[in-house]
């Protein structure tokens, strides 16, 4: 077989020929970008470079850009541990400075998380916004924003907009909706308890406590009752440790504040621009921050964790006695606490208990102009009843009159009615109130009445309450009827 030998010819004539990208050199693609860049670069050139930090770099070349836009399709990737613009290459730089022009624009799209936060760190160093209030705004629309993009973004701004107000010394009202915020103003009620009303007391307790309260079926059925009783136990608490402890119960519970140092607008790229000798700047009298000769501390209670379990014992302990004391159905079982703090709280409740019952009594009030105009009508009366026999008739119509149809007990209609409310639970002070009956006495002649059939008093006073023995309501429920 003889070879063939395959010319130069050949072999050229059999190569394929394809696009191929040009490739630009660093230095011809900047020659191409808009003459900013290198503007904004030779802000970090020379030996003042070396002496500067890179916060401040990346304040002057921020405020030089401030308002520069760009257009640029860029398509590649940029990802940094707190990124500059001194860490981007121009092409990463001009995808930046296009997807920011679009943010400032009302367009905010999913971008390199990295470039997400330079632009926050613009926000804090006030490039870009006219005042620093204006800059708050936009740091917290782009936060709310950009969050629902990528929920990464959410683990350091919520800190840094709260610094962002302490740091420009912006209102206080500001600060509303953050949680620390919103305990430390807990504490705050609680500290001053008898300032502020059963409601607010209940909520800063239920807010921080590891039991919610008002999750309880007792709550649900008797939830003024409950916040009355918290109300005054933690009040006679607060009393008790004042006076005989060495710390206070809010001590006790949340521990004591401390001042200690602060880093403000930690793991951001942030210039330090102002410089403060003695700055206060105060949240509340239990939450402040300072700053002296630069540097930064907190002042607050730290011992602050999501739920408190002392204050849930507390309140399941409320819960639980509450339930003994209205004979609650559904009991709970309580935690292990001092004898002290039981006997408050069921001293507490017995006196809520009778002061209910006082305040369900009808009130009696006498017009005294009226006693005279009272004689002269009883003395009339007294001249008109001559005959003993029709004052007994008259006597006998008034106190046993029977309701139409009778009873074997010979009660009238009032008590008749009065007694259907014991035997099925329901309120009788309206019924007392609209007839003018003291309730002792019609007690009283209720009991009289049958006792010729049960040989026993069958209306008893249970601890400040009206109840009917057990033992007879059955057969009280047949003769009395509905």
């Amino acid at each position: 077989m003889v070879g063939i030998r395959k010319t130069d010819s050949d072999s050229f004539a059999s190569i394929v020929y394809q696009d191929e990208p040009l490739l630009i050199t660093k230095a011809r693609l900047e020659s191409y970008s808009p003459p900013k860049y290198r503007e904004m670069r030779k802000i970090c050139g020379g030996i003042e470079y070396e002496l500067e930090s890179a916060a401040k770099i990346f304040y002057k070349q921020g405020k030089s850009m401030e308002d520069f836009e760009d257009d640029f399709d860029y398509q590649g990737k940029f990802a940094r541990y707190f990124p500059t613009y001194q860490s981007m290459d121009i092409s990463q730089l001009r995808g930046y400075f296009t997807w920011r022009a679009k943010v400032r624009h009302g367009i905010i799209e999913k971008t390199q998380l990295s470039f997400a936060f330079v632009y926050i760190y613009e926000l804090l160093n006030q490039i870009g916004v006219s005042s620093p209030e204006a800059g708050f705004y936009k740091l917290k629309n782009f936060w709310t924003a950009y969050g629902k993009i990528d929920p990464q973004i959410s683990i350091n701004v919520r800190l840094w907009l709260k610094d962002y107000v302490v740091y420009n010394n912006l209102d206080k009202s500001l600060l509303e909706g953050f949680s620390d915020i919103g305990r430390n103003n807990d504490i705050l009620t609680l500290l001053n308890c008898k300032a502020h009303d059963k409601d607010a007391v209940f909520s800063a307790l239920n807010s921080m406590s590891s039991y919610n309260l008002e999750n309880s079926r007792f709550f649900k059925l008797y939830p003024d009752d409950i916040k009355n009783v918290v109300y005054d136990v933690f009040s006679t608490l607060s009393d008790h440790y004042g006076k005989n402890r060495r710390k206070d119960l809010c001590e006790m519970f949340f521990g004591k504040t401390y001042a200690s140092p602060y880093a403000m607008f930690k793991s951001a790229v942030f210039y330090h621009r102002a410089k403060r000798n003695d700055f206060v700047y105060e949240i509340s009298d239990i939450y402040k921050y300072r700053c002296e000769n630069g540097g930064w501390s907190c002042e607050r209670f730290f011992r602050d964790k999501s739920k408190n379990h002392q204050v849930g014992m507390l309140l399941k302990n409320i819960d639980f006695f509450m339930r003994q004391k209205f004979n609650f159905k559904s009991t709970l079982k309580a935690k292990k606490s001092t004898e002290i703090l039981n006997d408050i709280i069921t001293r507490t409740i017995n006196r809520y208990q009778e002061k209910s019952m006082k305040a369900a009594l009808p009130k009696v009030e006498i017009d005294v102009s009226k006693l005279q105009s009272i004689r002269n009508a009883a003395l009339e009366i007294q001249r008109k009843l001559t005959v003993e026999e029709f004052e007994e008739a008259d006597a006998k119509q008034i106190f046993d009159e029977k309701p139409e149809g009778g009873n074997s007990a010979g009660l009238n209609d009032v008590e008749q009615r009065f007694m259907n409310c014991l035997l099925y639970g329901k309120a009788y002070g309206d019924l007392i109130q609209s007839q003018g009956l003291m309730l002792s006495v019609l007690v009283d002649t209720i009991n009289e009445r049958l006792f010729d059939l049960f040989g026993d008093t069958v209306i008893i006073d249970d601890g400040g309450e009206l109840a009917l023995i057990e033992d007879y309501k059955d057969e009280l429920k047949g003769i009395i009827g509905k």
